[in-house]
């Protein structure tokens, strides 16, 4: 049998070698589903791009309640069934799953197709809207089966095809038929139909990935042992975290688009994905994070559960904290160079969000833990805490202070809903992430950043140009701060071996250069 430290090390290595494929991924997607934002906001305008983000919000709640929690259920139980090497319930999950959730994406798809104009009328008293919904609500059934079928991809805590599919597949097709619709003439239908199309063809290369390079599903004569009731009482209270979740994404856009007007939901949908790229670390790490550590519960192996989370968290630290420092900074900078001089006014408001999505990514494993220990019902209670949080806040301010109103209580609510997330995995499973070790990166961090504000206030005017060799001289401060710190430590040395085994890089001489500093 392994030991503790056997343990540890394996799953070290497993959440490396996926956070190596995962954050090029998450990187290469995020990246490009920016890319399509600023086109369509370059090309279109404020008020256009603002109508295309409330067709995509109400594509988001269908998919959402489609889903009713079950694609995360699925990653839990085919790893945890994995852990036990039962592939008849493997299987046996996968066919619940897409049992469960194709006639429920069906009838959601239905409600706002034909209540298109309806939701357009009276809600956002925006007629121009019901066409972009209706194109929109066509997605729902293949975003749900795409879902489940990354799911089950994940599950086996291989992260290659979900990036192959939602971060690349998807990001580059959508950008492309975007570009090329909007180019022809076709406006805000263009680019909600570019954006749609792309959608509609993820759920055949996800299958063909899970069926052929996976596991099995139909050519197989395994015989599933069906799970629903299991999947199904699971995922319950991610039914309503979900819901909840879709609330927390969308009420401070659908709000804007009732109480303001839709230019200034394009300024703030602007300001909203720009702080949503903090999200990078966390979404490399978390989503091989919650597989690898169902695992580990599976096994029992506590303390190994306990040094992975305070592991991982620091390399979520150190990616996070300067991208955060810089965001929240040079904040007009960012919106005026990303989407032009139009979106500027969404500076503060970028500032107010980065600050909650900083708190947010550093915390949110938290939630990834609450679901491998099956407590979803705490996640359920965080999430409904955050949504009422959020809509009341959004309720509240938005009418007085628009823009800034949103950013503040989207960024307040999602970082109380964090906290208390920690706190409750804290009172579950005597887990809690941070070590004294940790402020050195958020030290090296602060001091780097304050370092270039300095000279970008006193001796070097920030431009477009200035930009990209202002940012260099900041990654050489901040790694220089990082090693005289002695701010890695040897299983980091483990982490980036794995990681160049898995992308085939080189990393030998960084690797020398660490190892003098630990």
């Amino acid at each position: 049998m392994p030991d503790e430290g056997s343990y540890l090390d394996i799953s070290l290595r497993k959440i490396a070698k996926g956070a190596g494929i995962g954050f090029t991924g998450t990187f290469i997607g995020m990246a490009l589903g920016y890319l399509s934002r600023m086109v369509i906001a370059r090309l279109l305008g404020s008020s256009d791009y603002g109508l295309v983000c409330l067709g995509f919000a109400g594509m988001s709640i269908a998919a959402t309640l489609s889903l009713m929690g079950l694609s995360v259920g699925v990653k839990r139980f085919v790893s945890f069934y994995k852990g036990m090497d039962d592939v008849r319930r493997i299987k046996g999950t996968l066919l619940s799953a897409v049992g469960m959730v194709l006639p429920a994406s069906i009838v959601f798809m239905s409600v706002f197709f034909f209540g298109a104009d309806w939701i357009s009328t009276h809600f956002f008293h925006e007629p121009r809207l019901s066409v972009v919904l209706r194109i929109f609500a066509l997605g729902v059934p293949f975003w749900v089966l795409s879902s489940v079928f990354i799911a089950g991809t994940v599950g086996f805590q291989d992260l290659r095809y979900r990036v192959y599919v939602n971060d690349i597949f998807q990001n580059v097709a959508k950008l492309v038929f975007i570009v090329v619709l909007v180019v022809m003439g076709y406006g805000v239908i263009g680019a909600s139909l570019g954006w749609v199309l792309a959608i509609v063809l993820m759920p055949f290369l996800a299958f063909y990935f899970l069926e052929k390079r996976v596991f099995p599903v139909l050519n197989t004569k395994v015989k599933a042992i069906l799970v629903h009731r299991e999947l199904f009482f699971f995922s319950i209270p991610l039914i309503f975290a979900g819901i909840v979740g879709q609330i927390m994404g969308w009420t401070d856009t659908l709000m804007l688009g009732y109480f303001c007007t839709a230019s200034e939901v394009g300024i703030y949908n602007a300001a909203l994905p720009t702080a949503r790229l903090l999200g990078i670390g966390a979404g490399a790490f978390g989503v091989i994070f919650m597989p690898v550590v169902s695992e580990l519960y599976a096994r029992g192996e506590m303390n190994a559960i306990i040094s992975v989370y305070a592991s991982v968290t620091k390399w979520i630290l150190m990616i996070v904290s300067p991208i955060f420092l810089l965001m929240f900074l040079f904040s007009d900078f960012v919106m005026e160079i990303m989407f032009g001089s139009e979106y500027i006014a969404g500076g503060v408001a970028l500032s107010i969000l980065a600050f909650g999505y900083f708190i947010s990514s550093l915390l949110g494993l938290a939630s990834r833990l609450l679901q491998a220990y099956g407590r979803t019902e705490i996640d359920m209670i965080c999430s409904f805490f955050g949504a009422g949080a959020n809509f009341t806040l959004n309720l509240l301010l938005i009418p007085i202070y628009g823009v800034e109103g949103a950013a503040f209580a989207t960024g307040c609510s999602i970082a109380a809903m964090s906290i208390l997330r920690l706190l409750f995995i804290y009172k579950v499973g005597k887990l809690q992430p941070f070590r004294i070790s940790h402020l050195k990166p958020v030290s090296a961090a602060l001091i780097a950043v304050l370092v270039v504000y300095a000279l970008t206030r006193r001796w070097i005017r920030i431009s477009l140009y200035s930009s990209i060799p202002i940012f260099f001289m900041f990654m050489i401060i901040y790694f220089f701060l990082l090693l005289i710190m002695k701010s890695f430590e040897e299983e980091d040395l483990v982490v980036m071996r794995a990681i160049d085994q898995r992308l085939g890089t080189r990393s030998d001489w960084l690797r020398k250069i660490i190892g003098k500093f630990l």
